[in-house]
């Protein structure tokens, strides 16, 4: 068995233009756009639909390698799809990333170093969905820790940071380092400091966060659609 189909469980030429990029607990969210089968690999899991191939991570870490291993693949866009904190913001706000600070490593994070660099999705695809949805858009920290963002608090108000994931500069990176137009749609599950990771939410906050997931859902099928029409 070759490398690609181990790590993702299908042939490579079995990849479609568009690759929408995800935790595996997301990869159902999309079933209302006619998955067909699905297969699993040792780290990634496939789905496909008509316009797009939805791609499950097992692990955050793995994002990076995950648009590594689609370099000499059909893939030519990239969708980072996925869960968020906000920075003082409501549960279920939206963004389009507008520019990633890379805050990934756990030790700098812990150091209290400066962020290693800044990384922006593809500026045309970007401008795209900008015009088609109308999408707020949003400064992302990409972060190693989940511990030590309230600490970082005053580091990511100073540049201006909306948002905190733990994959989009790592997916933004790669996806120049392989040639692909990447974007990162975010919705804002839980926020700092009021509404921390580990805390739980109010039943309005769970049903708030519920319609903006599916709302962002359909919102990219629908410019994936509009593109392959």
């Amino acid at each position: 068995m070759d490398t690609f189909k181990k790590l993702f469980g299908i042939e490579k030429s079995l990849i479609k233009p568009d690759c929408i990029l995800s935790p595996l607990n997301e990869v159902d969210l999309f079933a209302g756009s006619r998955p067909g089968e699905r297969a699993r690999g040792d780290y990634f899991r496939v789905a496909d639909s008509r316009y797009a191939t939805i791609i499950g991570t097992r692990y955050n870490l793995l994002a990076g390698d995950c648009v590594l291993g689609l370099a000499d693949s059909p893939c030519r866009n990239i969708y980072l799809f996925n869960c968020c904190g906000g920075v003082g913001v409501e549960i279920g706000v939206t963004y389009s990333v507008r520019k990633a600070f890379d805050f990934e490593s756990f030790s700098g994070m812990l150091a209290g170093k400066e962020p290693a660099a800044c990384y922006l999705p593809d500026a045309e695809l970007a401008g795209e969905f900008s015009s088609y949805s109308g999408l707020p858009e949003g400064t992302c920290a990409t972060v190693g820790s989940l511990a030590l963002e309230e600490t970082h608090l005053p580091r990511f108000r100073a540049l201006g940071v909306d948002c905190l994931d733990m994959e989009c500069s790592a997916v933004f990176s790669a996806s120049k380092n392989t040639g692909k137009r990447a974007l990162a749609l975010l919705y804002v599950s839980n926020s700092v400091p009021d509404k921390p990771w580990h805390e739980h939410l109010n039943r309005r906050d769970i049903q708030r966060l519920g319609k903006s997931r599916k709302d962002l859902a359909a919102l990219l099928m629908g410019f994936i659609a509009r593109g392959t029409a």
